[in-house]
This record gives C-alpha cells, sequence and structure tokens, in this order.
C-alpha cells in the first residue's frame, strides 16, 4: 500500500509504503477502543436506567424485607406473651402449692421448643437430611405401632384377653383435659417438698364426683381410713392387670363383688393424706407400674391423649 509523504528537510515529496502489519494493528486499536467506548457507555446506561426486570426485583425485595420486619415484630410480641404466661404458670403452681416449679420441668418442656433460627441457618442439604431423618423415626414409631396392634389383635382373637377387661376408659365421669395432675415418676411431695416416686396419676375433681371401674373386673380389697392413702379400692382385671384408686370419699363395692366397665364404684374424697380433692389411680400389669394415661385410648382422641400426657408428665408436684 502506497502513501504520499513530505521531507521537510529536503523539501520534497515522495512515495511510501505502509506495512499489512501496521493497517492490521490500527483495524484492531479501533475496534478495541470502539468496544471499550461501548461498554462504558452500557455501564453508564445501566447505572443511571433500570430495566423492567430489575425494578421488578428491588420492587420484590423491598416487600420481602418489609415482610420480614413485620415478621420479626410478631415473632417479638409471641416471645412476650409466651414468657408473661411462663411467669403467670409459675405464679399460680407458687401459689397452690407454696412450691417453685421444679427445674427438671421446666427443662422438660424447653426441650420441646424449636430452634427456628438453627432451622433457617442450615443448608438445603442438612434440611433433607433432618427432614429424612425425622421420617425413619416416623416409620420406625408406626411400625412399633402397627406390631402392637398386630400383637393386640392376635391376643384378642385367641380370647386370652377380653377387651371390656382392658382398663381403657377414664375412670372419672365427665372428665376434661383440665383435671389432668402429676402422673407416674419422681414428683414433688406436696407435704415434705422433697422428689418422691409417684406410683399413679392425680385426676382432679370435686368432693362427691363419680368414680367409674375402668372395665370389668372383681373388687379385690375395699377399705377406709388406710394410713396415708386413705379410702382405697383394688380391682383385679384379666390378663395379670389390676387398678388401684385412694384417697375416696364414699366407697360403693365390697370385696369379691364383680364390677362392669362403666359401673360407679366410689366418689372422689380427700381421705388420708392429700393435698386436695382428687382420685390418684393406678394401672399395674403383671405386679409392673403402667402409665395410666396409655389406657385411656377409648376416652380420648389423638389430640387428646397427647395433651393428656404432656400435662401429666410435665406437672412436677403430685397432690398425696
Amino acid at each position: 500500500m502506497r502513501k504520499l509523504e513530505f521531507d521537510a528537510k529536503e523539501l520534497k515529496v515522495r512515495i511510501s509504503r505502509v506495512s499489512v502489519a501496521r493497517v492490521i494493528g490500527n483495524i484492531f486499536k479501533y475496534l478495541f477502543l470502539s468496544v471499550l467506548l461501548a461498554v462504558l457507555y452500557y455501564l453508564v446506561f445501566a447505572l443511571v436506567h433500570d430495566t423492567g426486570r430489575e425494578r421488578m426485583l428491588k420492587a420484590e425485595n423491598h416487600y420481602i424485607s418489609q415482610e420480614f420486619e413485620n415478621m420479626q415484630n410478631r415473632m417479638d410480641l409471641l416471645d412476650g406473651v409466651i414468657e408473661n404466661l411462663r411467669s403467670e404458670d409459675r405464679a399460680i403452681y407458687r401459689d397452690v402449692f407454696n412450691s417453685a416449679l421444679p427445674d427438671y420441668v421446666l427443662e422438660r418442656v424447653h426441650s420441646r421448643e424449636i430452634d427456628y433460627s438453627r432451622i433457617y441457618a442450615m443448608s438445603e442439604k442438612e434440611l433433607i437430611e433432618m427432614a429424612s431423618g425425622k421420617m425413619q423415626n416416623c416409620e420406625s414409631g408406626a411400625a412399633s405401632v402397627s406390631s402392637m396392634m398386630r400383637q393386640t389383635s392376635d391376643e384378642l382373637a385367641l380370647k386370652s384377653v377380653s377387651p371390656r377387661a382392658i382398663p381403657s376408659i377414664v375412670p372419672l365421669r365427665h372428665f376434661s383435659i383440665g383435671q389432668t395432675g402429676a402422673s407416674t415418676g419422681n414428683k414433688y411431695n406436696p407435704f415434705y417438698k422433697t422428689l418422691r416416686h409417684h406410683e399413679g396419676i392425680d385426676l382432679l375433681a370435686p368432693v362427691g364426683t363419680e368414680i367409674l371401674a375402668p372395665a370389668d373386673g372383681t373388687v379385690a380389697d375395699a377399705k377406709r381410713g388406710r394410713r396415708g392413702v386413705g379410702n382405697v379400692v383394688v380391682i383385679n382385671h384379666s390378663g395379670g392387670i389390676q387398678t388401684v384408686y385412694q384417697h375416696l370419699g364414699e366407697i360403693l363395692v365390697k370385696p369379691g363383688q364383680s364390677v362392669r366397665r362403666g359401673m360407679v364404684i366410689a366418689r372422689v374424697g380427700s381421705s388420708g393424706r392429700s393435698f386436695a380433692p382428687h382420685l390418684h389411680y393406678e394401672v399395674h400389669k403383671d405386679g409392673v407400674i403402667q402409665e395410666p394415661v396409655h389406657y385411656f385410648f377409648a376416652d380420648l382422641d389423638c389430640v387428646g391423649y397427647r395433651e393428656t400426657l404432656l400435662l401429666a408428665l410435665t406437672t412436677g408436684q403430685s397432690l398425696d
């Protein structure tokens, strides 16, 4: 490629040749500058003007931020309400039993609370693993329940245990969940303020409330004025099951008498060493103490059973 050049020293015009490499270099230089200017122009435009998609995302982000703040305020409000309820529960417990709520009861209740902050901080993989573990626990529990149901069905089919001989109802007329007191385990004694083993469940009721036989059976014992436990009735049922009723008022059965499920056998009282009118009810299977709430399945639905059991287990002080 030829190009004219003026030589200032010799005052002449001469022809010079331009190399191909120089031409290609100039082309790439101009292209680079053009691309650079285009990029700068786009960046400036993007900083000044938002696209429709960006405006929508910013609006969604603003809305989510507001909703999160509102939810956080509600959570703070609920935390305050829950703490007030806990304080009121402690005050009521202190007024009724003249004793502070035991620490082990509070620990048991608080251990059931869900740590949502931990869940929010989990990765997707951790959430899947946690959900998988809970599903496996549920499946294991379901398999255990199915096995027990099959065992029960087999025993009933063999007629080794009559369904009417199983104490499957609450032994109080018109029972409500709010009447549930302390169940089996170590509970604070209301008189000595020390932990003692409680072998049954306390069912709160006014004096004179009818006490029902929870299953067919035979009265093994019916005594009045026994030291500590007051008036007592003991009923033997088939299958090695025995039920015990303490701190009774009026006794309406006698030893050797046959009773049927739902029959009135006594009335609630406060005999013996009793803090307040209630029925102390025990269930024994082959001489081993059982959790009575597990035998209320004919009277309680799933929700009622769960609430009754939770209340019975978390009540830290017995009434006898």
